[in-house]
């Protein structure tokens, strides 16, 4: 079969090579980027084409806003579709984990996407994501209403061409669009950030049905220590929590059950506690710089592997956040590196002495600020 070669490589500047299929890390992502920036630079070159006639390419003379507004509008409409899909799987793996796919597979009905995706929010029961909801519903509204289905800016008629698209209405204004587009890219992107955050947050495992990592600290926070619990006080505060954070007694329990075992929560029941591997006098003089690269034979495996860990949990990742969750998984890790292969002890070691701060700051992180004063 002869074919024109349309979409093989660029021979001369591999610049102009775009990766697709298993090229690089192509996913869901690329394609809402895409759609996203697309919009943004097809609306932005008409935009300019209708005041700067003369920067439009020599054989690109039919692009004005009448043709231009299907495409754009498409693209548009296309990005929303896709992000909301691509919304619904990442919540609903947080802590919901239900079989959707097929629902978003089947569907482009951007309505029954949007109650999917406010579904899904209601049942994570984490209200930190509703002001996305609030701020991003009218634009949600106004493309429901003129293109429910994604068929309006693909074709001129419906499916059975006995509608033509659009009769109701006779002319839409592309920088308006333009302008209130970019609006909605704005709210959809720190919406990224905010579902990043969460994502890394739920992976600790720290979350009830109705509260989240955050609410559960906060409760922390609100109980007496643990030798007060007998008293009537404490009753009290339990019935202002109940109230504030509208759960039953079941889940408040559950909650200061986790709360008794969480490595950094407990400390405000327990103040006194101390569960590290290494003495609390030594690894104050660890951080006060009181110990050096020679002192590696006064330590052993087990504190050399908590030193490494809490300079682990005092850094910074690009690809997420560790929490304190994470202390006993990665203790375990450099522990088990340590006695399988010798080196790693005075790898591990030198790597403390070196990341003084990095412990500071995972002390802080584990709820142990206090030996860093």
């Amino acid at each position: 079969m002869k074919t024109a070669n349309l979409f093989q490589n660029e021979q001369d500047d591999f610049h102009y090579n775009a990766c697709v299929g298993n090229n690089g890390w192509i996913g869901i992502d690329t394609y809402i980027h895409g759609y996203q920036a697309a919009t943004l630079v097809m609306l932005e070159s008409v935009l300019k084409s209708v005041n700067c006639r003369e920067d439009i390419p020599e054989n690109a003379n039919y692009w004005y806003v009448d043709t231009a507004i299907y495409p754009i509008l498409f693209s548009a409409r296309h990005y929303i579709e896709l992000y909301l899909k691509q919304k619904i799987y990442e919540i609903n793996q947080f802590k919901i984990k239900q079989e959707i796919e097929d629902k978003l597979v089947r569907t482009h009905d951007i309505n029954r996407l949007w109650g999917l995706f406010k579904n899904i929010v209601d049942e994570t029961h984490d209200p930190r994501m509703n002001e996305f909801i609030m701020a991003v519903e009218p634009y949600i509204n106004d493309f429901s209403i003129i293109d429910l289905t994604g068929e309006t800016f693909r074709y001129p008629y419906n499916q059975d061409y006995s509608q033509k698209h659009l009769e109701d209405r006779s002319v839409i204004g592309l920088y308006n669009f333009y302008q209130k587009f970019n609006e909605l890219s704005k709210h959809m992107t720190s919406f990224d950030w905010l579902i990043d955050c969460l994502e890394d947050e739920y992976n600790s495992g720290t979350y009830t049905k109705h509260l989240n990592r955050e609410d559960i600290e906060n409760i922390a926070k609100k109980l007496p220590v643990h030798t007060d619990w007998e008293k009537d006080e404490f009753r009290e505060i339990k019935i202002e929590i109940k109230n504030q954070f509208k759960i039953g007694s079941k889940e408040l329990s559950q909650v200061i059950n986790i709360i008794k075992e969480h490595m950094e929560f407990k400390r405000y029941v327990f103040p006194d506690v101390y569960e590290l591997e290494i003495g609390e006098d030594k690894l104050t003089k660890f951080i006060n710089n009181q110990f050096s690269i020679d002192n590696l034979e006064l330590f052993t495996d087990e504190e050399i592997s908590c030193i490494r860990t809490l300079v682990e949990l005092g850094t910074s990742i690009s690809n997420g956040k560790y929490y304190s969750e994470y202390y006993k998984k990665l203790y375990e890790k450099y522990l088990d590196e340590i006695k399988n292969e010798h080196y790693q002890r005075e790898s591990n070691y030198g790597y403390g002495i070196r990341n003084i701060n990095r412990i500071r700051r995972g002390l802080k992180k584990i709820g142990y600020s206090f030996i860093c004063k």
